[in-house]
């Protein structure tokens, strides 16, 4: 019998969210296979959208190769996949922004990176500045000393606080293209999410992206961060570190070796197809096996 008992929402909505920096890996498959699994035990819709925000890092045909391989392993996004650089996407962002600057909330910031190098949290240098508009500068939110305070689906309940972690922080980059905590709310927002299922590695955001949403008067999701997988270093499985791509690899073997990390014990199964290992991950999915662990070694 298992542990633990469905989500209360009755209308599952989650979401899974590559950049278009490359193929997927094993740690991104690892994402994908979590978030899949946790929108289908729900009865829920599982999404895919395209994070390519950041326009200075995607490569070429890489978005169309990341849904190729997504539809190999048998996860095939519920609706129509959403791009952020689409115009539409764009205007909702624009829309957010002016939000928060009619409530004073934004400031233009002309720090540099030199300037900032070693800061984690920044000291508001520039909140009570004015500069002109046509100067190089990026726009901050104006943060406070707000205690945020989440049950997170495997790590249990978590307390961060903005000004402790990050000080204002970043909505539009000094090149003028939205940045991603500001993307990333409004576009779980639209789509309905009801649970963000990702990495342990991004949960120091939570705080920022609860912030905006509570500013916005937007609906709070569920979260739900899952241990990341590393190398025999203890570094992320990343594109950043040349993790291997799955492209070629045989989708059932990769699938199951990823269940497997995920200490979810899978059978051999007869019919080795990726479907009926997908089936099986559907309805043995143990999640308990991943609570409290902020990463998993991919040797293991």
């Amino acid at each position: 019998m298992k542990k633990w008992s469905k989500l209360s929402k009755s209308h599952y909505r989650g979401r899974f969210a590559p950049s278009p920096t490359g193929d997927l890996h094993l740690g991104s498959l690892t994402a994908a296979i979590v978030s899949y699994l946790q929108a289908k035990v729900n009865n829920g819709h599982w999404l895919l959208r395209i994070e390519d925000i950041d326009e200075t890092r995607n490569i070429a045909g890489a978005h169309q190769q990341i849904i190729k391989t997504l539809d190999r392993y048998g996860l095939h996004s519920d609706e129509t996949v959403i791009h952020q650089t689409s115009k539409y996407r764009q205007l909702a962002y624009q829309q957010a922004y002016q939000k928060l600057k009619e409530k004073k909330l934004t400031y233009r910031c002309v720090c540099t990176r030199k300037q900032l190098s070693g800061v984690n949290t920044y000291p508001n240098t520039c909140r009570n500045q004015i500069y002109p508009t046509d100067s190089m500068h990026s726009i901050r939110v104006k943060t406070t000393h707000q205690y945020f305070k989440f049950k997170d689906f495997f790590q249990g309940h978590q307390v961060q606080n903005i000004a402790e972690q990050s000080g204002d922080f970043n909505i539009i980059r000094k090149d003028g293209l939205f940045c991603y905590q500001l993307a990333v709310v409004i576009d779980d927002a639209d789509q309905g999410i009801t649970e963000v299922v990702r990495g342990t590695d991004i949960m120091d955001s939570t705080s920022r992206q609860m912030y905006l949403i509570e500013q916005l008067n937007l609906a709070q999701p569920n979260y739900a961060h899952f241990p990341v997988l590393t190398d025999s270093n203890g570094a992320k499985l990343s594109k950043q570190n040349h993790s291997k791509a799955i492209t070629h690899e045989n989708p059932y073997e990769t699938t199951w070796a990823v269940l497997q990390l995920l200490r979810q014990k899978p059978p051999q199964l007869k019919q080795k197809t990726q479907s009926a290992l997908l089936d099986w991950a559907i309805k043995n999915w143990q999640p308990e096996n991943l609570f409290k662990q902020t990463e998993i070694n991919s040797l293991c």
